[in-house]
């Protein structure tokens, strides 16, 4: 917003959210100063705090809880709590709890828009849509700032959300949704592991340029709660200044920090077995949230040795019953390093996942839970050949580390240690870390940054598109029997163009289908220049594309038509490569009216 104040830089975990701000305007000559905002929520049954981390959990208190919860200021109604004493509450009573619901969204499986969470429920009235869910949290969010800033209302500063870099564009547009429904005005998304980068851009100020050289590629690896993300940033040169450029991101990865916790507890439901106590599904849930805060506690405290694990008993004899055992930090250690990141060759991959016919409501996690594997994958770029090539892996020259589960140091280690193997094997330099990472509050404070960027006071990490890319364009002919009509290639979006940029097909104009179902059909090139060596420029027509270009996943849509409009309605288009990696295809009609296809290209 131009008359905004702040700068706001959301972090929307799926285990925590932070949030970091600054001010839009500051003195000529002067370094930006990121705060961390201190989130006010419920702390614990009777303590109304505030803390820098707000745990993305929801919980629905019993009744007989309601009346001696703590009180929000500016909310009287506690139907649910949102927070620090929802998560460690919910762990205790885990069909009453919701969590992870960002993961979610881009789960295609499910109506991300019904009322679904938590899924153990046994009441229809203490459930939520993961949208909705998302959208409480925000609210709580944009509630706090108002209380704590009244000067500054939320609504007119400068709002800027992150999101796994593998999001698809349909979970996208839930996080705006559910921004909507949060009370937000327009907002900025931004990718998570760009963020983390960014972060570490701002804690180094100059100095980054000293660590980083021109031809040095940075892997970033964010193992959050619930996702794991890989993006890969070059160091180029252009006119005698160093700048920055995301040259891949991973594909959407649902395993992280949710996957541990599971494993963990069956770990320690194993040593409970041994000694002949057995847990039924109820424990066993609980038992997960007590080893997610029990993996937290040695995070974040290296010299603890242990962490005791609380279960309650059940029937009568509630508290008799308890069961007392305990989380050491050998065992987190070695279930991660062994479990998730076990040292394998670059050349190993994950198996083809047989699907079941049937399965259970939930979570579509990696069923292989080897992140080496998934990392090799992502290295290898377009994947091994049937050869067995390896001619396509790409190393890093250095990795930065962000999420909660990268602050163990045994595991970022780990991860050194398999990259600095693949080197080896591969004839390549050894792999260095990039040191001073903020491993819970660099995403918030990225964004931050990144809103100061998009005003041009600071670096900006850039992301021309790789590729040329084309709309398929049906030509007007008679029919003919046998035969469909041609079908010629137009260039929208032409290599190299930088996310952000717009391109309008000025002097052409297409008939567009309005009211029923049509396929929109994509193409690509990935050399700068043409057959002919001509270089492809908007508007530029291609007709023989079977030779040139290869082909992409149609969109299947039906876009709407008001009365009076025929079949079709005559337009002109107008491109744009968002910072997500997204092209957006505005179809313009002569009296106004727009439609917009999205099409990811990295995908």
């Amino acid at each position: 917003m131009e008359n905004a104040s702040y700068i706001i830089g959301i972090d929307l975990g799926t285990t925590n959210c932070t949030m970091a701000y600054l001010p839009k305007q500051i003195e000529e000559n002067a370094s930006p100063s990121i705060n961390q905002f201190s989130i006010s929520q419920i702390m614990g049954t009777f303590e109304f705090g505030e803390s820098l981390s707000f745990p993305s959990f929801i919980y629905f208190p019993l009744n007989e809880e309601q009346e001696k919860l703590a009180s929000i200021p500016w909310k009287k109604e506690k139907s649910f709590v949102v927070g620090t004493y929802a998560r460690d509450r919910g762990a205790e009573l885990p069909n009453r709890l919701i969590h992870s619901a960002k993961s979610w969204l881009c789960y295609p499986g499910i109506d991300r828009r019904e009322k679904i969470l938590p899924t153990e429920a046994d009441e229809t009235d203490l459930r939520m849509s993961p949208m909705e869910s998302c959208a409480e949290l925000l609210r709580h969010l944009r509630e706090a700032w108002d209380f704590q800033m009244p000067s500054a209302p939320f609504v007119n500063q400068t709002l800027l959300i992150t999101v796994p870099a593998s999001f698809d564009p349909s979970a996208r547009q839930l996080i705006q949704e559910a921004a909507v429904m949060a009370g937000y005005p327009e907002i900025i998304l931004l990718e998570e592991p760009q963020a983390a980068f960014y972060s570490w851009i701002y804690l180094h100020q100059d100095q980054w340029r000293k660590e980083l050289s021109v031809g040095d590629s940075v892997l970033v690896i964010d193992i959050g709660g619930g996702t794991t993300d890989f993006s890969l940033i070059s160091v180029q040169e252009e006119d005698g200044n160093l700048h920055l450029k995301r040259e891949a991101v991973g594909s959407h990865l649902l395993l992280g920090g949710d996957n541990i916790d599971l494993t963990l507890a069956y770990l320690v439901k194993g040593k409970l077995e041994d000694q002949g106590v057995h847990l039924d599904s109820w424990q066993l849930q609980t038992l997960v949230h007590q080893c997610r805060q029990a993996k937290e506690t040695l995070f974040d405290q290296p010299n603890l040795g242990s962490v005791d694990l609380t279960i309650m008993g059940r029937g009568s004899k509630l508290f008799a019953n308890t069961i007392q055992t305990s989380l050491t930090r050998e065992e987190l250690n070695q279930c991660i390093l062994n479990g998730f990141l076990p040292i394998v060759g670059p050349e190993e991959r994950s198996p083809v996942e047989q699907q079941s016919g049937f399965k259970q409501i939930g979570l579509p996690y990696a069923k292989d839970p080897r992140i080496s594997c998934q990392l090799a994958k992502f290295l290898s770029m377009t994947g091994q050949g049937d050869d067995g090539r390896m001619d396509q892996f790409v190393l890093p020259t250095a990795v930065l580390f962000n999420g909660g589960t990268l602050k163990a140091v045994p595991i970022r280690n780990q991860i050194l240690s398999l990259l600095n193997q693949w080197a080896k094997q591969l004839n390549k330099p050894q792999i260095k870390e990039l040191s001073g990472a903020d491993y819970d509050y660099a995403v918030s404070r990225g964004a931050a940054y990144y809103g100061r960027s998009r005003l041009g006071e600071g670096i900006r990490i850039r992301a021309g598109t790789s590729c040329s890319y084309y709309i398929g364009i049906e030509e007007a002919m008679p029919a003919v029997p046998g035969m469909s009509p041609p079908l010629r290639a137009i260039c929208v979006a032409p290599f190299g163009l930088e996310e952000g940029e717009e391109r309008i097909l000025d002097n052409q104009e297409f008939a567009l289908s309005l009211g029923e179902m049509a396929t929109f059909r994509f193409f690509s090139n990935s050399a700068p220049k043409l057959l002919n060596g001509e270089t492809a420029l908007v508007g530029s027509m291609i007709r023989n594309w079977k030779q040139e270009l290869k082909e992409l996943d149609p969109i299947e849509t039906v876009l709407d038509k008001k009365e009076g409009d025929g079949k079709s309605v005559r337009v002109k288009l107008k491109s744009k490569v968002t910072e997500l990696g997204v092209l957006e295809l505005w179809c313009e009609a002569l009296d106004g009216r727009k439609w917009k296809l999205e099409f990811n290209l990295r995908n």
